[in-house]
């Protein structure tokens, strides 16, 4: 089966939004060991993740609306492959037991992530340089925008 860019845009908002409700159901009362200490208040963390599903949606829907985010969304997408295997795959590993979002993420967000890769891919743009710049714009925003998110969260909390 294989997507267009906005199609598969919202395919991955939709599993980002999925991702991000487990782990504001679960991550925040998760027993993390002191070496990993978890001080982020529960609603500083819910701030944070609902304001990421709301950029993917955003993003999405920019897609949709004929806008010229396609990089962008990659870099996220990028970034939310990451966040499956580096965090969460990782902490099982380290933890002996299930992290919040290991399953959303590695089920529903990585496939999610490559269709849209898969599907901007089938334009050759992986290949135009100043798309893979804004590309890694894209994830580098994604990746800065969290702790700043976090620490918004706190001051509004």
């Amino acid at each position: 089966m294989s997507f267009d860019p906005a199609a598969a845009a919202m395919l991955l908002a939709l599993a980002v939004t999925a991702h991000n409700v487990e782990e504001m159901i679960w991550l925040p009362a998760f027993p993390h060991p002191p070496a990993l200490r978890w001080d982020v208040p529960a609603r500083a963390f819910r701030f944070a993740a609902v304001v990421v599903a709301l950029v993917f949606w955003a993003a999405a829907l920019a897609l949709a609306a004929g806008l010229p985010a396609e990089p962008v969304v990659a870099g996220f997408a990028l970034a939310m492959i990451l966040n499956a295997f580096v965090p969460h795959l990782g902490l099982i590993v380290v933890l002996h037991r299930y992290h919040p979002g290991t399953a959303t993420g590695l089920l529903l967000v990585v496939p999610a992530a490559c269709a849209y890769l898969i599907a901007v891919d089938a334009s050759n743009r992986m290949q135009d340089m100043a798309f893979l710049a804004w590309t890694a714009a894209g994830l580098a925003l994604l990746a800065a925008s969290v702790p700043l998110l976090l620490t918004l969260g706190k001051r509004l909390g």
